[in-house]
């Protein structure tokens, strides 16, 4: 609940941010959302993986395929806390095929949560619920890849209009398109460099 000491401070910058949170396992009091597409090509997915198990930070994604996965995967081979924001119930896996996942997250420290009661299945509507929750847990967004009406687009969104720092890798062509108006809309841009990448969102944290 919204008086509970453990209730991420960030969700407080939220209009309509949940009275009550189901977690399951520890939320991090912050950290950094690392977003994209679901269908990406490896090398986006494995820039995730070394960025997220390099930053130093928590780690905040939505347990979807591509993107959300590996970020989750590298944080937990750092030994980094990660948090999961799903669009169902906590008593739910979606994508199914990501029920081990969720698990090693939970054991690893981390948390699965959700604004959805207990039973919930997983809608376009609270999967955009859930985009909002990752931005304002977050300290800073950066996205890896995504099209340009990628899920992703509305973390995005919902970051900049919580004032979040924004980042956005280098577009590479119209599988990217969705990062080239990131970083049109004001988001700043990243090479596809990891340790340039990692210097500018430390720099960018404070």
């Amino acid at each position: 609940m919204r008086s509970d000491d453990e209730y991420p401070p960030g969700l407080g910058d939220l209009r309509d941010a949940p009275s009550v949170l189901y977690v399951r396992g520890r939320l991090p009091r912050a950290g950094v959302a690392i977003v994209g597409s679901r269908h990406v090509d490896e090398e986006a997915e494995q820039f995730a993986f070394e960025l997220a198990r390099s930053l130093g930070h928590p780690v905040i994604s939505g347990l979807a395929w591509g993107i959300d996965a590996a970020a989750h995967r590298g944080a937990l081979a750092a030994g980094i806390p990660t948090l999961a924001y799903v669009g169902t119930g906590i008593d739910r896996t979606y994508p199914p095929e990501h029920r081990e996942l969720e698990s090693a997250i939970v054991e690893a420290g981390g948390g699965i949560a959700s604004e959805q009661p207990l039973g919930s299945a997983a809608s376009p509507a609270t999967l955009v619920q859930r985009d909002r929750l990752q931005a304002a847990h977050a300290r800073a967004v950066v996205l890896i890849s995504s099209e340009a009406e990628g899920g992703a687009m509305h973390t995005m969104r919902f970051a900049r209009e919580l004032g979040r720092p924004l980042f956005a890798l280098a577009a590479r062509g119209a599988r990217d398109e969705g990062n080239g108006r990131a970083i049109g809309a004001g988001a700043h841009a990243l090479p596809w460099d990891l340790r340039t990448a990692g210097l500018r969102i430390a720099q960018g944290l404070g």
